[in-house]
């Protein structure tokens, strides 16, 4: 009797140390690269959405380019409300227009690509999804 409570008191205690469920969730993120130009490479973002718990309000939604072999992550897009771009006023979805969605790039460099996110329901930022590695192409066909 003192082993099933010494494991319920030690299940109830990792119960409390779990971290929070995310409150925000996306559609997949999906990305890929090509060539526009001689020496001009640019990555293609798919649209997708973002989905909010009831009752809450987006914070922040970021799209974070990671180079392979670095690491180096650059923020390509990052939205957040203001005056001139507020959050929407109801409605449990957001669509954002990307407004540079083929970014300029290194050609025959690997990248994926990461989606962030936070509502108020959230204390931190959630990574909402993340493409598989994909090369930018390195010549002409």
């Amino acid at each position: 009797m003192r082993q099933l409570l010494a494991w319920l008191v030690l299940f109830l205690l990792l119960i409390a140390q779990s971290p929070p469920a995310s409150a925000i969730y996306a559609s997949p993120v999906q990305a890929g690269c090509y060539i526009a130009a001689a020496n001009d490479c640019r990555v293609h973002v798919d649209p997708f959405t973002v989905y909010l718990a009831s009752g809450t309000k987006l914070v922040t939604v970021r799209l974070i380019l990671i180079q392979e072999g670095t690491g180096t992550q650059t923020t390509v897009y990052d939205w957040r409300p203001d005056l001139s771009s507020p959050a929407p006023s109801s409605g449990d979805t957001y669509s954002p227009s990307i407004p540079s969605q083929d970014l300029g790039v290194g050609c025959g460099k690997s990248f994926s690509l990461s989606l962030q996110g936070r509502d108020t329901g959230d204390s931190s930022d959630y990574n909402l999804g993340l493409t598989t590695a994909f090369t930018c192409p390195s010549t002409l066909p």
